[in-house]
């Protein structure tokens, strides 16, 4: 009985004061285009290869119109894209009586890999005037043209608004951006799920605290050895 009242207090408290077991906020969250000034000049000229009007699918906004101090106002929502590794057996099946082993065989494509970011529908309607012509635009030159591709940051944080982790999204591209119904009935607010692929995503750096992580010793100049003692 001692015992699990002891088991029962451990949780209790590292739960309560262990900052390594603090419950995550999933609403403190931010995500960023990083991408330069002519990504929408090479949209509208994309799609001015196909199209004879100079109106027609034209981007008209951008995703930094929508930003304040690097956080995307209207996305909604975010799916961070899962990993998934496929197995096989390796070796002769119950070879003498044994078990086979296994092996890895593939790891999940890029393009399998979906980063989905839900949008909400205002006024300047960002789906409709960058999104859905930055699609176009791909269907017109392909991935070819480099210079349709921009990298996207994701940046989660705790309570103390510290970055507790995140992800780079490099050489991003929309895939799909999703069909929509409208009713004169009472609905929530529309919002938008557009999809996006990627070349390769990298984990970004938590922000540690003095006396953790790796320490540059650049910052300290060079090394005496010859005054380090045991």
């Amino acid at each position: 009985m001692a015992r699990i009242e002891s088991e029962t207090y451990d949780f209790l408290d590292g739960y309560s004061n262990s900052e390594k077991f603090f419950l995550a906020h999933p609403f403190l969250w931010k995500i960023t285009f990083d991408y330069d000034s002519s990504l929408i000049a090479n949209v509208n000229d994309a799609i001015g290869k196909a199209y004879s009007s100079q109106d027609d699918w034209r981007a008209i906004t951008e995703p930094k119109r929508f930003e304040k101090n690097g956080n995307i106002l209207v996305a909604r929502s975010v799916t961070v894209p899962n990993e998934n590794s496929q197995f096989d057996l390796a070796g002769a099946e119950n070879l003498g009586g044994f078990l086979p082993g296994y092996a890895l065989t593939k790891r999940m494509d890029f393009l399998s890999k979906n980063l989905a970011i839900n949008f909400l529908d205002t006024e300047d309607d960002i789906e409709h005037n960058f999104f859905r012509p930055w699609m176009i635009a791909l269907g017109i030159d392909g991935l070819i043209n480099r210079r349709l591709l921009c990298n996207v940051t994701l940046r989660q944080y705790n309570n103390k608004m510290k970055l507790r982790k995140g992800y780079k999204f490099i050489d991003v591209f929309p895939t799909n951006v999703e069909g929509y119904a409208l009713s004169y009935n009472d609905e929530a607010f529309q919002e938008k799920s557009v999809t996006f692929a990627f070349k390769e995503y990298k984990p970004l750096k938590e922000d540690l605290p003095a006396g953790r992580g790796d320490i540059d010793a650049s910052l300290f100049g060079p090394i005496d050895l010859a005054n380090i003692t045991a």
